[in-house]
């Protein structure tokens, strides 16, 4: 039965103190400043486990925290207390190993880790019924290492072989090698190729490359115009990595093989961005095919931010362990890569990236933050109403129940107006759209233009005093509306947004009996008990009858600062308006296409790490 490694507690070892995490079934990532003690964590991981048998390149998988760090005898490693757990394939806690220190040096082996299993975290049991249980459950002995087969890398594989050739031997492989019978050259070739496209000829051969500063050889195959003592360091340093996996990918073939660790120091080392990702999905790829756990360490942003994206998928195969503060070491609770991002450049503030939405002015901010408000309220309604009929009039549609749901599916926008930051411009639409069209700053930015920017022609724009008591319908005119790029969006309707909002008005103010549920509302609140249908009708008494929306906006003014903007704002009647059946599909639509903008402008927001 496989058993891994999955919880690390570290009560005291030099600064650490009452620290923990768990590890991830396929990748954990340990990040964070220097000097925060992430290549101990990796070693002291590795020093729990391991099996005697040797690699085909003469190391064995068994690696020693002596072998890559140094315990003083000055230092209190008797009260160190280290606990590594492990699960087994069923998901049951199996044991637990202290990683206590026994000073050997006199039989020259250092200050080195016993891994002992231990009782910690179990009611009424000594360590020797504990250790009796993982022997008979699990062949795992009271002071002996866990049996699956470790490697630790660190460092000390990568150096310019071409400044250092005089410490560096090369040798040939048979072709009646192990690595050839059992096609590890192949398995080298296409590794090292998905990681570096292209990298190995076709007909190269394989090599022993051994370095006196590492423990460990490593396999070579001849790169394109590249000899081997001229291959840079994160050449070397890939190659230094499939080496570990084409071992274990031969001890793979063994009878009883069931799973292996492999922990690597920065595995980022002078690897380009996109190489780094290309390693970390091989890795993916292979913690299935294999059975790996992998356990890195890395200063990259790139490896940061795609685990972090991985870890949000599933948190049991992929897990981010950030440490900060090197003189207290602990895990950060949060994985924001934002926040983590700040920190590793040591910033006391972050900013974290915001979408820039552009509006034509003041007004439509404001409509934008009125639609978002009723699309959140009816989201919390349908939320905790799953299959009922929430909204008014479900008898007018087909089926309420697929609009509830296309409201649910929409609930990560909910939160939509912390990632963006709202400009009102005082421009018209025209203007907005030329510059998105001559400049490509642009393409990182939304444009929500008023319903009526929807037709160039203003001719084609509909009056709203002739669609007061009908809805306008574009088809009914052979219509289309113009063409533009996903980032520009459009209020709902065809008006502008003072007549968008008096349509509403008018709506609910000509027709109080249809309306009842919004008038008795009003009169249950304090702050709205004195709207009648008369009072808000005269807000509009001196409309002209052949009114344009210029004198709306005599009305309207400026945003908060008349009454009718109060009424608006108090008896969040957007929110009744677009609480029916029959209308909500029009407040879908816009929510619909400003994700699909965001989406658009949100990555490359990211890559050019605007604000």
């Amino acid at each position: 039965m496989r058993i891994r490694p999955y919880h690390f507690y570290i009560e005291n070892f030099r600064n650490f103190r009452d620290t923990s995490f768990d590890l991830g079934r396929k990748i954990t990532v340990v990040s964070g400043q220097n000097g925060v003690g992430k290549s101990n964590i990796l070693s002291l991981i590795a020093s729990s486990s391991g099996v005697s048998s040797k690699s085909m390149l003469g190391s064995n998988f068994q690696p020693e925290f002596t072998d890559f760090f140094n315990i003083d005898p000055d230092e209190s490693y008797e009260d160190y207390k280290l606990y590594l757990t492990y699960k087994d394939s069923n998901g049951t806690d199996a044991f637990t190993k202290r990683l206590a220190f026994k000073n050997d040096t006199k039989f020259g082996r250092g200050i080195r880790i016993i891994p002992r299993t231990s009782n910690v975290g179990l009611e009424n049991c000594t360590n020797k019924v504990a250790a009796d249980q993982a022997k008979h459950n699990y062949g795992v002995g009271a002071d002996g290492r866990v049996k699956i087969p470790t490697i630790y890398l660190s460092l000390s594989r990568l150096y310019p072989l071409g400044e250092r050739k005089d410490t560096v031997k090369i040798s040939k492989i048979n072709k009646n090698n192990t690595f050839y019978k059992t096609k590890a050259d192949e398995k080298y070739k296409e590794w090292y190729n998905y990681i570096i496209p292209n990298s190995i000829v076709s007909d190269a051969s394989l090599t022993v490359v051994e370095k006196n500063a590492c423990s460990r050889a490593s396999l070579h195959m001849d790169l394109l115009n590249t000899p081997t003592l001229s291959q840079s360091i994160g050449q070397d340093n890939i190659g230094n990595i499939i080496s570990a996996l084409v071992d274990i990918y031969v001890l793979s073939m063994q009878d009883g093989y069931d799973g292996a660790l492999l922990c690597i120091d920065e595995i980022d080392v002078s690897l380009h961005p996109d190489t780094q990702i290309r390693l970390l999905n091989l890795f993916d790829k292979l913690s299935d095919e294999l059975s790996i756990q992998f356990v890195v360490s890395t200063h990259s942003l790139s490896v940061l931010k795609e685990t972090i994206k991985k870890e949000n998928k599933n948190n049991l195969d992929y897990k981010v362990v950030y440490i900060k503060n090197p003189m207290a070491p602990y895990v950060s609770d949060s994985n924001s890569y934002e926040l983590l991002e700040a920190d590793m450049f040591g910033s006391l503030s972050f900013d974290k990236p915001k979408v820039r939405i552009y509006f034509e002015d003041p007004v439509g901010k404001e409509l934008f933050r009125l639609l978002f408000k009723a699309f959140r309220n009816i989201l919390n309604t349908i939320r905790e109403n799953v299959d009922d009929p929430y909204l008014r009039h479900s008898s007018d549609v087909k089926d309420y129940a697929t609009i509830n749901d296309r409201i649910r599916v929409l609930k990560g926008m909910e939160d939509f107006e912390e990632k963006i930051n709202q400009i009102p411009t005082i421009l018209g639409c025209e203007e907005l759209i030329k510059i998105c069209e001559v400049d490509s700053y642009f393409k990182r930015v939304i444009f929500v233009l008023d319903g009526d920017a929807r037709y160039k022609e203003p001719s084609q724009k509909p009056k709203i005093r002739d669609f007061l008591k009908e809805k306008y319908d574009q088809k009914k005119l052979y219509l289309n509306d113009r063409r533009h790029p996903q980032n520009i969006c459009f209020f709902p309707d065809y008006f502008a947004p003072e007549s968008f909002l008096y349509r509403i008005i008018y709506g609910v103010t000509n027709a109080p009996l249809d309306n009842y549920d919004f008038w008795r509302s009003m009169d249950m609140k304090e702050e709205t008990a004195l709207y009648t249908t008369d009072k808000i009708k005269n807000l509009f008494a001196n409309l002209p009858n052949d009114f344009n929306n210029d004198n709306l906006k005599d009305i309207f003014k400026e945003v908060s600062s008349t009454e009718v903007w109060k009424f608006i704002q108090t008896s969040d009647i957007v929110t009744y308006y677009y609480s029916d059946y029959r209308t909500v599909e029009e407040l879908l639509q816009f929510i619909e296409n400003i994700k699909k903008a965001f989406d658009m402008t949100w990555p490359i927001t990211l890559a050019n790490r605007y604000s």
